[in-house]
Parts: structure tokens; C-alpha cells; sequence
């Protein structure tokens, strides 16, 4: 007597494959960008300004990575990002952690009202605040420097740093401070030695939140540091395509350089930053 095997009928394969053929259209549209970008780095002037385009591969060299090194102060725009991005990840991560804590434990009066307006705050569109944050900044004589931009990028995250933490903070049981406080725990070493190694993933995901914010940001850099020597390089990269004959290849190859960092950081913690995502998201 024959085998009778069952066989997945039509319906059912074009039922399981119609969400990959979605995700891989959409992955190509997300990615078709970022590979034109790093092809066009690749090609001479004369050939990114060729119509049509050519698609050949024997012409592409690195000639435009080797002009953003030597020609332009690209090295000078990722130093100040650098700068920058750390030192406002690093304090807007801490003062929101701290901020966290207090409005999580409800130690303040008007907690609850003060948790909401953090997100009220946060969806003011930066050009709204731009001015008056650079009124604030040039008050005390912290204009054309890294130490007001620094500054300003940590207001502009604060908000939803904070008010991500405050979930984190919320998971963890007040017994376990009670405990540490009966063992003759000060405040502050219950705070950084007991309950913010707990929170470690939501923090990691607030920083990289930071971190990335402040790196990509362009409108406030501008208005802050002007066009100096200190300029980021979201800033930096915007004067490469300005004169009467933009270097594409140059900016194309500025630009590729520009998204390593970010890249790297991502793909390093991008699963302590998924479970901080998922983890932050059960509790609210």
C-alpha cells in the first residue's frame, strides 16, 4: 500500500510566504539608500555625474575616502562629535537615572504630574525650543562652545530618558532597598551599588538612545556652534555639499565614514537594547 504523504496545499505556502515577501520589500526599500550611498563613494566625479548611471564595478576605487582624510577637516568634525555625543550621553544618562529614581519611588510631591509632563515636553519639535535654548546658552556664555551644545542635547533627551527609566525603576522591589538600609547603606551607595546595576538594560538602551540623538542631530548643532572650527559632523557634512559644484563622491564617502560609529555601537548591544526595550514595555 503506497505512502500517502500530505502535501501543503497552495493556500497555505502563499499564506506563510506573503509576511517575508512583505519584510523583504521592505528591508530593500529601507536598504536601497544606504547602498546607493556607498556605491557612489566608490565612483569617480565623472561617473556619478554620467546619465544614465552606470552600474559597472571596474571604475570604483576609494580616491573619495582618501580627499575627505587629507582635503577636509572631517577628522576635526568626528572629534567634536565625539566629544559631544559622550559627554552628553554619559551626563543626560546619569541626571535622567537620578531623575528616574526619585519620580519611580515617588519621593517628591506631584510625582505623577511631573512623569507626564516629561512627555508633554518631549513633543515640542526642536525648532520650536532652538531659540529660546540658544537664549539660554549665550546668557551664560556658553555660544560657539562644545560645553553649551553638550548642554543642550542633554535637555533635549532628558525627557524621554527619564521617563523610560522611570518604568525600570518601578520593577524593582523597594524590599531590596529596605534590606540594604537596615545594613547601614547610605542613599547613595544603596542607589549606584543596589538598585542601578538592577536597571542595567534600560539604561544601556537610554544611553544608546543618547548617543545616537546627539551624533545625528543637526538644527541646534548649527544654531549652537555656528560655523566654527568645533562644528559636528552632522554640521560638517552639510558644508561639504554647499559651492556652485557639490562633491558628491566626497560628501558620499564623509557620509558612509559618518554612520560607522552608530553602526558599530548598534550591532554591539543591539540585544541588551531589545530586552531593555521589551523589558521597559511590560510596565509603564
Amino acid at each position: 500500500m503506497p505512502d500517502i504523504v500530505a502535501r501543503p496545499r497552495a493556500g497555505s505556502l502563499l499564506k506563510l510566504a506573503v509576511p517575508y515577501i512583505i519584510l523583504a520589500v521592505l528591508a530593500a526599500w529601507a536598504l536601497f539608500p544606504l547602498a546607493w550611498m556607498i556605491f557612489s563613494s566608490l565612483k569617480s566625479y565623472a561617473e556619478l555625474y554620467r546619465f544614465p548611471p552606470s552600474f559597472s564595478l571596474r571604475d570604483l576605487g576609494f580616491h573619495n575616502y582618501r580627499d575627505v582624510i587629507v582635503s577636509t577637516p572631517f577628522l576635526s568634525f568626528l572629534k567634536s562629535s565625539t566629544i559631544v555625543a559622550l559627554a552628553s550621553t554619559i551626563l543626560g544618562t546619569t541626571i535622567a537615572a537620578m531623575a528616574a529614581y526619585v519620580l519611580a519611588r515617588r519621593l517628591v510631591r506631584g510625582s505623577g504630574a511631573l512623569t507626564k509632563l516629561l512627555l508633554i515636553a518631549y513633543i515640542f519639535p526642536p525648532i520650536l525650543v532652538a531659540i529660546p535654548l540658544f537664549l539660554v546658552v549665550n546668557h551664560v556664555g556658553l555660544a560657539n562652545t562644545q560645553a553649551g551644545l553638550v548642554l543642550v542635547h542633554i535637555a533635549y533627551t532628558f525627557p524621554f530618558s527619564t521617563w523610560m527609566l522611570i518604568s525600570f525603576f518601578r520593577r524593582v522591589p523597594v524590599e531590596l532597598e529596605e534590606a540594604a538600609r537596615i545594613d547601614g547603606a547610605s542613599n547613595l551607595t544603596m542607589f549606584f551599588r543596589i538598585t542601578l546595576p538592577l536597571v542595567a538594560p534600560g539604561l544601556v538602551t537610554v544611553a544608546v538612545f543618547a548617543f545616537i540623538s546627539s551624533w545625528n542631530e543637526f538644527l541646534l548643532s548649527l544654531i549652537i556652534l555656528g560655523a566654527g572650527d568645533q562644528r559636528t559632523l552632522s554640521v560638517g557634512l552639510y558644508s561639504l555639499v554647499g559651492g556652485e559644484f557639490a562633491q558628491w563622491g566626497t560628501a558620499m564617502a564623509a557620509t558612509t565614514l559618518a554612520i560607522i560609529p552608530t553602526l558599530l555601537l548598534f550591532l554591539a548591544v543591539q540585544n541588551r537594547m531589545a530586552a531593555g526595550l521589551t523589558a521597559g514595555a511590560v510596565k509603564g
